[in-house]
């Protein structure tokens, strides 16, 4: 009978699915939460949504914008598009008169609803920008599972 049962958690704890998406907040303020379905009301609390299978390689591509923000000496690319899953990176170079500075927008279309994020603004310098990156890297670092 004990061995029925153990086998019994085992084939149970097989068949039970894990959370679908982790919403991370664009503001750094709640810990990383997960849900299966995403609806407006987590737009509207401004949380990003990424796939939990996709979490460690969303946060390596952002570390590579980082770099590329902080490592002057290499040209920076004019345009680029990234597909993480359902996560789009889109980023532009814009020039400036003291440095070339990138404009990234992510944008995620998970469960028919599309949520925006600007993580690297044109109009500040790109040390504020890889900044905010690394910082909000670190943040979701902290966070996943």
């Amino acid at each position: 009978m004990k061995h029925f049962l153990i086998a019994f958690l085992v084939l149970i704890s097989n068949l039970c699915y894990s959370q679908k998406y982790a919403l991370i907040d664009k503001n750094m303020v709640t810990p990383i939460s997960y849900t299966n379905t995403v609806t407006a009301t987590h737009n509207h609390k401004n949380l990003f949504v990424v796939e939990t299978d996709k979490v460690k390689q969303f946060i390596s591509e952002i570390e590579k914008i980082a770099v590329m923000l902080t490592n002057s000496n290499k040209a920076m690319p004019e345009t680029f598009e990234i597909m993480v899953g359902k996560t789009r990176f889109v980023g532009l170079k814009v020039p400036s008169t003291k440095e070339e500075r990138l404009d990234v927008v992510l944008t995620t279309n998970c469960d028919g609803l599309k949520v925006f994020m600007h993580i690297s603004d044109s109009k500040t310098s790109n040390a504020r920008n890889a900044y905010f990156i690394n910082t909000w890297i670190k943040y979701i670092r902290s966070y996943i599972k």
